[in-house]
């Protein structure tokens, strides 16, 4: 029975939420604000976290950030900001899916079985190959294209070093960084989860606000 998180300040829709997944098979807990979360992730073996952006104390992305740092819990985050700079801050916080409200059922229903079904197979594939192999090893596997693939290769080369956005628009994709151009974000955010559906930490590549990317080989907990 897969274990499922909801992480909400709306006891009604925690309810809801709890009644419609329980009916599905899954077992589920709710918490109200991030830091109870995250205490009860550090007890309980979680397969899937529902977040909500709008919390208490610390927001969801905040949540986000430091579930990631540390489990390898994939996030799918609900919430009321449905716009396009909100997702990409979702993704960009370590959401692997982005879920605006209202939302229907079918569909978070749909969402949360191909997630789960992803989490069965990486570890029936971990199960099976227990054959260690260096970080860059495991990247060089990963089923990226072309140009993240030259992204990955720019920021492993620059171990440790914050590189800007600016300098991987011009150096890998080849043109001037644009304001309302977000072709660079959506390549990492799909970097990102590649590497989570091969069992690697999205941490890996660094997001520093206001600065860049950074790739770090070891990921902290912080």
């Amino acid at each position: 029975m897969s274990q499922i998180l909801v992480v909400d300040d709306d006891i009604q829709l925690c309810e809801l939420l709890k009644e419609v997944l329980t009916e599905e098979g899954y077992d589920v807990h709710c918490e109200h604000c991030g830091e109870n979360a995250l205490t009860y992730m550090q007890g309980n073996a979680v397969d899937l976290v529902l977040l909500d952006v709008m919390l208490p104390n610390i927001d969801g992305l905040q949540v986000a950030r430091r579930v990631c740092q540390r489990f390898a819990t994939p996030i799918m985050m609900l919430t009321a900001l449905g716009d396009e700079p909100s997702m990409l801050e979702g993704l960009q916080a370590g959401a692997d899916q982005y879920l605006a409200k209202p939302f229907r059922v079918p569909e978070l229903l749909a969402r949360i079985t191909v997630i789960l079904r992803r989490v069965g197979l990486e570890r029936q594939r971990q199960s099976i190959n227990h054959c260690q192999t260096d970080l860059s090893q495991q990247i060089s596997r990963l089923p990226l294209t072309g140009t993240e693939s030259e992204l990955i290769e720019y920021l492993i080369n620059q171990h440790g070093v914050v590189v800007s956005k600016a300098e991987l628009q011009k150096e890998v994709l080849k043109k001037e960084l644009s304001p309302f151009d977000r072709n660079l974000d959506m390549h990492i955010s799909n970097i990102r989860r590649k590497m989570v559906q091969s069992g690697l930490s999205k941490q890996h590549i660094k997001t520093v606000r206001g600065r860049g990317y950074s790739f770090l080989e070891s990921v902290g907990v912080v």
